[in-house]
């Protein structure tokens, strides 16, 4: 037996000893606190507000565990839907699991009874919602004990006109037929799911289960709200009103006109249940969107993605970008592409990778890379395959696709709407010309796809286009006055060699023209002038496949067309085919993708064409004016 020497057990005897006391400290303090309880006697209408006063104070409790304490409990009534019991349920075993004893809580009871209160059914409602319907999927992971606001929102919305949550018990203790509500909210639901299903749901580049929620929370429950009232304007859920038949089909109508030019405006970035409420008086899906409003709408959200300036981070597209797209492809995707397991990516048409490169060579600023007009769907397989080059950049590509459908159905491109991508771009000096020649590239294309966005939503195109906007010029004072689109510069253009040669011209394919009677054979090549130096330069891809289209034709030109100048070129081919040997040229895999046509005018009009090997030289090229 170990016998402590006595200097120890003094020691251990001290702490027991202050262990002790602090202990009996302690319980004093805690057996001498007095603990306020105010008891109340009155209406318990009125509990809601008083308990609301008394949490003003301390650590406040957030708005719905005030509901969950102030609403009445005992005062229930009983449903048909289980899986909402089942959400209840599952909130008290949560606080039993942590330790908690609930006073009367009994869930096999609970579940052969059915029997709710007012806040333990929208609590169930919430989280039934969510689950049932990928159109409100918004807060799914929730825990089982936390509050989904959602259907307390959206049940305020359908049964009041201003926001009145908090005592929104109320209006559920007085629905003569709970089953009967919930009925009508589902069949109001289902309507505005119809309604926007088809850009919602569309296919695109979605690969999960579920599907990708484009709009905000406030913004559907608007939709579903306003529904739900004009379907049931009496408060009689048993049936649907008479007249909802003769305006359900407008309203559908304008809930996907307004579903996307609301997701496209950002109209529910601010503004929550007050907003819903406006919206439904009086119910503004009842009214078309005006022309002038889309066009207003589509310029603005191009223009705002215009304003980007990307070097190396190039974001994801936003949800508005999504949607603008969906609704493209709507016209164009067929019903088997819906159907089949095929997967569809969106692909910038001019690469990232490739336009970094650029930016990073001629040390600019940055383009906006991400911009809606550079964006589109393509089949996952052929997006891989083509990585970094673009659809016509890429020989290996271009054997395993077929370019027209590429080009039709999905890019709405021509092979001349890239060729500034095979430009070279190396100095400082070539910054300006690069960003005037992608945004030139990019307008064209958010035209073709205003167009195609109009035919899909069944907007009047020409009349939206004709509205005149009137907005202010950039160097201040005044405004200048947006009228439609004008003619393209090619069709100005074949239309003067038409004159000069004294023939009629078909096209024969893409930028290859015909005479009628098949003698004379014209490639139209265009080109925008930058500066070096004191001149403007001129560059032109010229490839051999278009000469494909004219090869039976006795006579062969190229007409390069020299923007922002009256200057237009009518050239021998046979004289560009003796140059080659002379050109500088993109290769592809070791083969020659094309050659470079690089030409100046200077001050006076007079026109040189750069020649690069052996050595640099000039030759002069006038003769071939018209």
């Amino acid at each position: 037996m170990f016998d402590a020497p006595p200097a120890i057990i003094g020691n251990l005897i001290k702490i027991i000893g202050r262990f002790f006391d602090e202990r009996q400290n302690l319980y004093e303090t805690i057996s001498m606190t007095v603990i306020p309880v105010i008891i109340y006697h009155g209406e318990e209408d009125n509990l809601p507000e008083i308990f609301d006063r008394i949490n003003s104070q301390g650590t406040p409790l957030d708005q719905y565990e005030v509901y969950a304490a102030s609403w009445p409990v005992k005062q229930k009534f009983k449903i048909s839907n289980m899986d909402i019991v089942e959400c209840a349920i599952k909130k008290y075993d949560a606080f039993v699991n942590d330790g908690f004893v609930i006073q009367d809580y009994d869930r096999e009871k609970m579940r052969s009874s059915k029997e709710v209160n007012a806040f333990e059914y929208l609590f169930g409602l919430g989280k039934y919602l969510v689950s049932k319907y990928d159109i409100l999927a918004f807060q799914t992971n929730l825990a089982d004990d936390t509050v989904n606001t959602l259907s307390f929102e959206l049940v305020n919305a359908c049964l009041n006109d201003t926001d009145k949550i908090k005592i929104l018990y109320k209006n559920i203790y007085a629905l003569k037929n709970i089953d009967a509500f919930e009925k009508a909210l589902y069949k109001a639901i289902d309507f505005v799911v119809d309604a926007v299903s088809p850009i919602m749901r569309f296919k695109g580049n979605n690969r999960s289960r579920s599907k990708k929620i484009y709009h905000s929370k406030f913004q559907i429950l608007s939709m579903i709200s306003t529904s739900f009232k004009e379907m049931y304007p009496n408060g009689d859920f048993d049936k649907i009103d008479e007249g909802w038949s003769e305006k359900k089909e407008i309203i559908a109508q304008n809930l996907r006109a307004y579903y996307v030019y609301d997701i496209l405006t950002n109209y529910w970035s601010e503004g929550g249940n007050t907003k819903i409420h406006a919206a439904a008086k009086p119910n503004r899906y009842v009214t078309d969107i005006s022309p002038r409003a889309w066009r207003t709408a589509l310029d603005g959200f191009y223009d705002k993605s215009m304003f980007r300036s990307e070097t190396k981070n190039v974001p994801s597209p936003k949800s508005e970008e999504y949607v603008f797209l969906n609704c493209i492809y709507l016209h164009t995707f067929t019903a088997m592409d819906q159907l089949s397991i095929d997967k569809f990516d969106v692909e910038h048409i001019a690469p990232k990778r490739q336009m970094q490169d650029f930016i990073k060579k001629v040390k600019g600023q940055g383009l906006p890379i991400s911009s809606i007009a550079n964006l589109c769907y393509l089949p996952d397989y052929v997006n891989r395959s083509k990585k970094d080059k673009n659809f016509y950049q890429d020989t290996k590509y271009l054997k395993h696709i077929n370019l027209e459908e590429v080009e039709a159905k999905y890019s709405f491109t021509t092979e001349d709407d890239l060729q500034w991508m095979d430009m070279p771009y190396e100095t400082p000096d070539d910054y300006n010309v690069l960003k005037e020649l992608y945004t030139e590239y990019c307008n064209d294309r958010f035209d073709k796809m205003k167009k195609l966005f109009c035919t899909s939503m069944g907007i009047d195109y020409e009349a939206m286009q004709n509205v005149t906007i009137e907005e202010p010029l950039t160097s201040g004072g005044g405004t200048s006055t947006i009228t439609g689109n004008e003619k393209p510069y090619l069709k100005s253009i074949i239309t003067r060699v038409e004159q000069h040669m004294g023939l009629n011209l078909v096209n024969s394919k893409r930028q290859a023209y015909v005479s009628s009677d098949g003698t004379k054979g014209f490639i139209f090549l265009e080109s925008k002038a930058y500066r070096q130096g004191d001149r403007q330069k001129y560059w032109f891809g010229y490839r051999s496949a278009p000469l494909q289209y004219i090869e039976d034709c006795e006579e062969k030109y190229i007409v390069l067309g020299c923007r922002d100048s009256d200057t237009l070129l009518m050239i021998p081919i046979d004289f560009i085919e003796e140059q080659k040997p002379k050109l500088n040229n993109s290769k592809e895999d070791g083969e020659i993708r094309h050659y470079h046509l690089v030409f100046f005018r200077d001050n006076d009009g007079h026109m040189t064409e750069l020649l690069s090997k052996p050595d640099l030289m000039e030759i002069d090229v006038d003769k071939y004016k018209i």
